[in-house]
């Protein structure tokens, strides 16, 4: 591939970076917004408040990590903290397993169109042969939807040992969400944490756009 091309790949994630950053802030301030009517609905419907709230979750997991951040103030004011984080966790790991089902099952020319191969390739690199306990602590700091296809992908570790890693290295951060979720603040702590996560992402982009150039253009003379 020629390095002008390779030059619009850090761009393409600036952009998609600031367009989940907003998509997530947008979404916060809508939930906010109608949260009293959502609570309503949950109260009224317990069954599919319950339901539809594992399926946001599952599709939080597999095409658009963070999506379920707003409803989990909501949620932990109808059903209590350590039950919205149980819920959140279940959906979390269901389309955490759908995801990895995606990458072990129909590989690359699926996955592409579902998620960056650029990340893929930069998260395998970080992948350590103890499995079991990676996943569980790459859980905790790394968005599902990549770890998720790059194990699929790339690993061979057994579905009974991908699920409980991701339940291990998933029920802390839904617990700590559903805690703050009860807050008083809790708007406000999860858009500061949303800033922040688009702050270090921007950095870490930024300082390894200047190597992938460079390589670039060595791979470039030498050919």
């Amino acid at each position: 591939m020629h390095p002008s091309s390779r030059m619009t790949v850090p761009r393409k994630e600036y952009l998609g970076l600031f367009v989940v950053g907003a998509a997530l802030i947008g979404a916060l301030v809508v939930v906010r917004a109608n949260a009293d009517a959502i609570r309503s609905f949950i109260d009224a419907n317990p069954f599919w408040g319950v339901f539809l709230y594992i399926l946001l979750n599952v599709v939080d997991a597999v095409i658009a990590p963070g999506a379920t951040l707003p409803l989990i103030p909501v949620a932990a004011h109808a059903w209590g903290h350590i039950p919205a984080a149980l819920i959140t966790t279940a959906g979390w790991t269901a389309g955490s397993l759908l995801a990895f089902g995606i990458g072990r099952r129909w590989g690359a020319p699926i996955v592409r169109k579902l998620t960056s191969m650029e990340r893929l390739r930069r998260v395998r690199k970080h992948i350590p042969e103890d499995l079991f306990w990676s996943i569980a602590l790459l859980r905790l700091v790394m968005p599902m939807d990549v770890l998720s296809y790059v194990i699929g992908l790339f690993t061979d570790i057994s579905w009974a040992k991908y699920v409980a890693a991701t339940a291990i290295g998933l029920t802390p951060s839904a617990i700590v969400l559903a805690y703050v979720g009860k807050r008083p603040h809790a708007y406000e702590i999860i858009t500061g944490g949303i800033a922040a996560f688009v702050v270090v992402s921007y950095i870490v982009l930024a300082r390894s756009r200047p190597v992938r150039h460079a390589r670039a253009a060595a791979r470039h003379q030498t050919a």
